[in-house]
């Protein structure tokens, strides 16, 4: 999440958010962030691991557009992949992410994109250069 300022407030709770919150930065931050509806800085949210990146207010639009460019011409598959790992995984714990494992993530090696990917990954480690940029298909 790209984000410039935070708050919580009474509407947290009605949408998920206060435990949202909870999950990354603990019950107690939740708790007394909902409490006292303090404004939270964005860095405070980035510290606590609720925000993951904090911007200027007049770069936002310009890093979350080249975030978002970046993201599309990604491996979307694998993308799908990482959200049901996560999602099992926030559900379940390890043990159940583990379990979905194989169904979720090992169809991908029979696409182009990852047959692709782990060829020009390997070529590029054996030359001793970095991974190249792979023109993903979401095939």
């Amino acid at each position: 999440m790209i984000i410039d300022a935070a708050q919580i407030d009474a509407t947290s709770a009605l949408l998920g958010g206060i435990y949202r919150i909870a999950e990354r930065a603990g019950r107690a931050r939740a708790s007394e962030w909902a409490l006292t509806s303090e404004r939270v800085p964005a860095t405070v949210m980035a510290d606590a691991g609720v925000i993951n990146r904090v911007v200027p207010d007049d770069a936002l639009l310009a890093e979350a557009t080249a975030f978002a460019l970046k993201a599309a011409k990604g491996p979307t598959r694998a993308y799908a992949a990482h959200k049901a790992l996560l999602r099992a995984w926030a559900v379940g714990g390890v043990s159940t992410a583990d379990e979905a494992m194989f169904d979720i993530a090992m169809p991908l090696f029979e696409t182009d994109d990852v047959k692709t990917g782990l060829a020009s990954a390997v070529n590029a480690f054996k030359a001793g250069l970095p991974r190249p940029a792979v023109d993903f298909q979401g095939r």
